[in-house]
């Protein structure tokens, strides 16, 4: 599409990340009307439309995407339910944005991919850190080769379930957008339960000659999040979210990101959530495709499985409903009809 009217858009999901990244931006668009809502239940629902300009809130995400002539859907669930509400905006002809990862299952990602192919909306995953100012410009620095070496770090507090497929998958990705796609790939994890990992690292090989080390940690004293590039006689260095040093020729320049909001850190731009979903709706608008269409997470999808993989740790979910036990898993019916509906059984 591309007249200039404003984009109607739908929502499923709208928990915390939702509130911290997500809505902001979209509320805060003049070019868009938040048509409506799906969420866990109607007192979720009741918060999102006293906070937020929603115009209204619906039962389950058929009567969404039927009733309110939505042009774009935000898939903001928990990452386990992303597959079934990305298939339902797809096959109603809409454009998709799907929190990462597309799914957790690899298989459910392709064939999701495939339904995108034949879909006339556009589908975007929130890869989110390419949109960083810290990265975009480490990005542009010119080398007149492919890195040599690349250092990625993704640190958190705490455990989480299946942490790298959760937050290791953004650094995964930056690896892949930075040397290519990967050749090779050994690794190993610290975990007692493998669902609940303490951390993952990885040695990588990419096609264009690059080899990457990859470490993702929960047993970090502080949330930490860097990149390291060697090449051609340059380094550059991003500590996020907010300083870019490149040293070339024995000079160091160093780049500080100031965006602020009433005069603290604007999430929503140093996370690149805001270029994320400026440049989806940018996409809608053109049907011009997207950085992270769902191509290039399937791609990151798969490596980040040969990273678990490598490391003995699984690339499927628990058994249905054991993790993680949220109000959304505890009425999955809804979600199972919704299953058996798109697939005419």
């Amino acid at each position: 599409m591309t007249d200039a009217r404003p984009l109607r858009v739908g929502l499923v999901g709208a928990g915390a990340v939702a509130e911290l990244a997500q809505l902001p931006v979209l509320a805060r668009e003049e070019s868009v009307t938040l048509a409506g809502v799906v969420t866990a239940s109607p007192e979720e629902s009741e918060r999102v439309l006293r906070r937020w300009p929603v115009q209204r809130a619906y039962a389950d995400v058929e009567h969404l995407l039927d009733d309110s002539s939505i042009d774009a859907l935000f898939v903001l669930t928990p990452k386990h339910m992303h597959g079934a509400f990305v298939e339902a905006g797809l096959r109603a002809g809409v454009s998709v944005f799907c929190e990462k990862p597309l799914t957790t299952v690899l298989e459910e990602s392709r064939r999701l991919v495939e339904i995108a192919e034949g879909s006339p909306g556009v589908l975007m995953v929130g890869l989110n850190r390419r949109f960083c100012e810290v990265y975009q410009r480490a990005h542009a620095v010119a080398l007149e080769q492919p890195p040599a070496f690349v250092v990625g770090q993704k640190n958190r507090v705490g455990r989480e379930y299946r942490a790298t497929l959760e937050n290791g998958v953004h650094m995964i990705d930056l690896l892949r957008w930075f040397c290519g796609e990967a050749v090779s790939v050994s690794a190993a994890s610290v975990a007692d339960d493998p669902y609940q990992e303490t951390g993952v690292g990885a040695l990588i090989g990419f096609d264009s000659g690059s080899t990457a080390l990859f470490l993702a940690s929960r047993a970090a004293g502080e949330w930490d999040e860097r990149l390291e590039i060697y090449g051609d006689g340059v380094t550059i260095r991003v500590v996020a979210p907010d300083t870019v040093t490149v040293v070339r020729d024995g000079t160091s320049s160093e780049w500080h990101a100031r965006t602020a909001a009433a005069g603290w850190p604007d999430l929503t731009v140093t996370a690149g959530f805001r270029g994320a979903i400026e440049h989806f709706l940018h996409c809608v608008r053109t049907g011009e495709t997207p950085l992270t269409d769902g191509l290039e997470a399937l791609r990151t999808q798969e490596l980040t499985d040969r990273v678990l993989a490598a490391a003995g740790l699984p690339t499927h979910d628990r058994d249905a409903g054991a993790e993680p036990a949220t109000s959304w898993v505890q009425d999955l019916s809804r979600e199972e009809g919704l299953r058996r509906t798109l697939h005419g059984r």
